[in-house]
């Protein structure tokens, strides 16, 4: 099980010394002791701590819905466009960030109406975008317990009426925010302080969880605590991440739910 990175500086020294014990000791059972002790201070302190995080907000691109598959044939297929051919493996580079960006990483050279052609390829494989296991049951447990839910995704309001209304986010989530309800974007802290602003609420009382560096950027700028998931199962590392959730129910162990 993966567990949360802990920041409390009493707490890490506590820890790190049980594992540098753990790493020092000849003895088995003396190695799984201190392993375990470890493991158990890791989650007493992360319980505490997330508990103050009464608004939990995330990102819904490869966090909450997988749309990894849709997305690179949706590039795939509006390059091919233009002549342009490139593998979905040298595509992923493209995940979690601004599609200007994205097209000067793979040196591509496309017209200014690439990206409205773009949004009107994806409705070709939008129909591939699913809830990753588990994330549905989890919201729907987290919204019963009393959080405040909350999505802050690069994606533009006409995209998610086109390609995410029929998953009823609506019926889970308090406050939805799109790429253009903010000037600026995501790894700015804008979207994240405009959910606080509308939310009526202030940033150390949230966290926000996502699956890109650009996420965790976002949120450690904005103050809010950054939660990393790997339930995606890509290969994203991401050191300044606050927590780390291997899957749904690593967060709602933690919440106690």
């Amino acid at each position: 099980m993966s567990l949360p990175i802990v920041h409390s500086c009493a707490s890490r020294t506590m820890i790190s010394n049980m594992i540098y014990l753990a790493q020092d000791s000849k003895c088995d059972t003396y190695r799984k002791l201190y392993l375990n002790y470890a493991l158990q201070l890791i989650e007493l302190t992360t319980k505490e701590t997330l508990m103050q995080y009464n608004h939990i907000v995330f990102d819904l691109d490869g966090t909450l819905i997988d749309t990894e598959n849709a997305i690179l044939k949706t590039w795939q297929y509006t390059l091919e466009t233009y002549g342009l051919k490139y593998s979905l493996e040298k595509l992923r580079i493209v995940l979690g960030i601004p599609t200007l960006d994205a097209l000067e990483l793979l040196d591509a050279s496309v017209d200014q109406d690439f990206e409205n052609k773009w949004i009107q390829n994806y409705s070709k494989f939008s129909d591939q975008a699913e809830f990753f296991p588990g994330t549905k049951d989890m919201l729907h447990f987290m919204k019963k317990s009393g959080f405040h839910l909350g999505v802050v995704t690069s994606r533009k309001k006409t995209e998610y009426e086109s390609y995410f209304r029929k998953f009823n986010l609506e019926q889970i989530f308090d406050l939805i925010v799109c790429a253009d309800d903010t000037l600026r974007y995501k790894p700015d802290s804008e979207p994240l302080l405009y959910y606080a602003e509308k939310s009526g609420t202030t940033p150390d009382s949230c966290i926000y969880i996502g699956d890109m560096p650009t996420d965790i950027t976002c949120a450690n700028a904005a103050g809010f605590t950054s939660g990393l998931v790997t339930w995606n199962h890509s290969s994203v590392l991401e050191p300044d991440a606050d927590y780390i959730f291997s899957s749904p129910e690593d967060l709602l162990k933690l919440y106690n739910i």
